[in-house]
């Protein structure tokens, strides 16, 4: 498994090579279903980086998710989600 055959993971294939998109989500505009989208999205990432054992995916993400410039029901699942682990982890 790559980090581009993650869910949320795009790929730009403008230009000579293709490159990843760390943070490509599908929206539904549903905000329950964004947020379950969401926390679903950070377990995937979880579970990659545990299996890489390599935990500089999630600052490729945090980043992605900052330049896209949307805080909507995906990115609130995924902060939700990494904020339980992180407090489970206490």
């Amino acid at each position: 498994m790559s980090f581009s055959s993650l869910t949320f993971v795009g790929v730009d294939a403008n230009g000579e090579y293709p490159k990843p998109l760390p943070w490509n989500p599908v929206r539904t505009g549903d905000y329950s279903v964004d947020c379950a989208t969401g926390r679903a999205y950070y377990f995937e990432l979880h579970n990659f980086m545990l299996a890489k054992s390599n935990p500089t995916f999630l600052s490729r993400v945090l980043s992605a998710q900052v330049e896209g410039g949307k805080w909507d029901g995906v990115e609130i699942g995924f902060s939700q989600a990494l904020s339980e682990q992180l407090m489970l982890a206490a």
